[in-house]
């Protein structure tokens, strides 16, 4: 793809309803439209965004012998169907992670066996009599297919008649050719325009950056007459949150969250944005003293339209700790920051590290914590048991960052020990706090120490226990392991 670059000038903009660093919920299906607005020494570009809202199905049969199930909200609707012999019966996909569509109760029996991508269809003809239990291998979710010899369908539905995701109404569009595809104008797939071959698996980023031992990326630098020299790329791709459990993602470097940023206290920095999404976008550096202008925000810039660029300017005037970086496009924030564009901006003591200048630590981690309906209550991208273990040895001080990038408050408890909260939102509180769960709130960063004095495998979790289990009871979600060892 060619990009046209911008220079990081933009003209500002009346305040368009955002307030910074604030999530906004905003309605996520919208009307097809073509907007043309003025961006950059009088050119135009066209932005487009398509919805198709797909409407749950309570339908009886029809002469044509198809009957349609809705996949929504992590249900199958409706769940049971009374069909005649010879039905084809299509399930419609309008959740934003992958389901299976499996015969059998629990263990497949054979009769079919699909996975289903988001808004994309899977069908299946019914030539015989007989009660048809079917699942979904990934989730809590079940239906029946009665079939009879002749007769007319009933339907029973678990679900009210108005469909709507798990992030709002439903968007993207229905295929129903019965193949496991969904594709736009731009022959993409999936609802948001990602390939079936770039998909970021567990470990890896589209960028290959290092791994750190959190599992989170670093962001590499180069010096360029005097400043540090990022490059960010914001492009649909496929991540797994756990083995084997694949949703879509927009993500910075194809990593959820994006790849961590350090920078020294007193740095001058130029970020480059490449935005290969399919609608606009921006940057905005949450908690960061930048220029207005570079402030990546509706109310300082335009967005950066699909196929452009755009490179942030700053120097790094506050003291070290732990920042955010995310998406805070005029349109579409909350979509754009639930499907996995933020990612850490950490601030190091000026011509060192953390460890540099306190020789006590000799471990340092960061926890970003996430509650979008897209990928669940994880840790850095992952739920339990996929989440990284954090290990430190016995005596061991342990820097650890916590970041809640979420809509909801996060209380993590750490088990086994105590730790001390030493900064929040970047500044040194007057005095160390003591405690062993920190109440972590939506938008807020904080830094913690944790002296590693008792030897075992120690629960780092959320203390909500609906934040930390699965919908079968099982332990997941929002869990890691600290391991301190002799």
């Amino acid at each position: 793809m060619n990009h046209k670059s911008q220079t990081s000038s933009a003209p500002s903009r009346k305040s368009i309803l955002y307030k910074r660093g604030v999530i906004v919920g905003m309605a996520m299906a919208a009307t097809c439209s073509l907007m043309s607005i003025p961006f950059l020494a009088g050119q135009t570009h066209a932005f487009a965004s398509t919805s198709n809202a797909a409407s749950s199905t309570g339908s009886s049969y029809a002469p044509s012998h198809i009957v349609q199930v809705s996949i929504s909200d992590y249900s199958f609707s409706p769940s049971k169907i009374t069909v005649p012999v010879g039905t084809t019966v299509v399930w419609t996909n309008n959740d934003l992670v992958v389901h299976s569509v499996t015969s059998g109760s629990g263990k497949p029996s054979g009769l079919f066996d699909h996975d289903v991508a988001p808004f994309a269809t899977f069908s299946y003809t019914f030539t015989k009599p007989g009660t048809y239990p079917y699942y979904c291998k990934y989730h809590s979710m079940s239906g029946t297919v009665v079939v009879t010899a002749q007769g007319s369908s009933q339907t029973t539905s678990s679900l009210p008649s108005n469909n709507t995701t798990s992030m709002g109404n439903s968007m993207g569009g229905m295929n129903m050719s019965g193949s496991n595809s969904a594709t736009n104008a731009g022959g993409a797939y999936g609802p948001y325009g990602s390939n079936q071959d770039r998909i970021a698996p567990m470990g890896t980023g589209t960028k290959g950056e290092p791994v750190l031992p959190d599992g989170l990326r670093l962001l590499p630098y180069t010096m360029q007459d005097g400043y540090k020299v990022f490059h960010l790329t914001a492009e649909p791709v496929w991540w797994e949150t756990s083995a084997g459990h694949k949703v879509e993602a927009w993500a910075y470097n194809g990593t959820v969250p994006g790849p961590e940023i350090r920078v020294n206290t007193g740095d001058k920095v130029k970020i480059i944005v490449t935005n290969d999404l399919p609608e606009g976008t921006t940057v905005h550096w949450h908690g960061l003293d930048v220029p207005f202008s570079q402030d990546g925000t509706g109310e300082s810039q335009m967005d950066i339209p699909s196929g452009h660029q755009y490179t942030y300017t700053f120097t790094v005037h506050v003291p070290p700790g732990t920042y955010i970086y995310h998406a805070h496009p005029m349109n579409d924030m909350l979509k754009q920051d639930k499907l996995g564009l933020s990612g850490p901006f950490i601030v190091e003591p000026k011509g060192t590290s953390w460890r540099g200048i306190h020789p006590g630590y000799q471990r340092e981690y960061t926890l970003f914590l996430n509650d979008s309906p897209q990928f669940g209550n994880d840790i850095n991208g992952k739920l339990y048991p996929a989440v990284p273990v954090f290990k430190a040895k016995l005596g061991d001080k342990v820097l650890v960052h916590i970041i809640n990038m979420g809509s909801l408050n996060h209380p993590i408890n750490l088990d086994g020990m105590h730790f001390q909260e030493i900064e929040q939102d970047g500044y040194p509180l007057p005095a160390p706090v003591w405690m062993d769960t920190l109440d972590t709130q939506p938008g807020t960063t904080y830094d913690i120490e944790i002296q590693a004095n008792n030897v075992g495998k120690w629960l780092l979790a959320s203390s909500i226990p609906d934040q930390m289990t699965s919908a079968a009871g099982q332990m997941s979600g929002m869990a890691a392991i600290f391991d301190v060892s002799r």
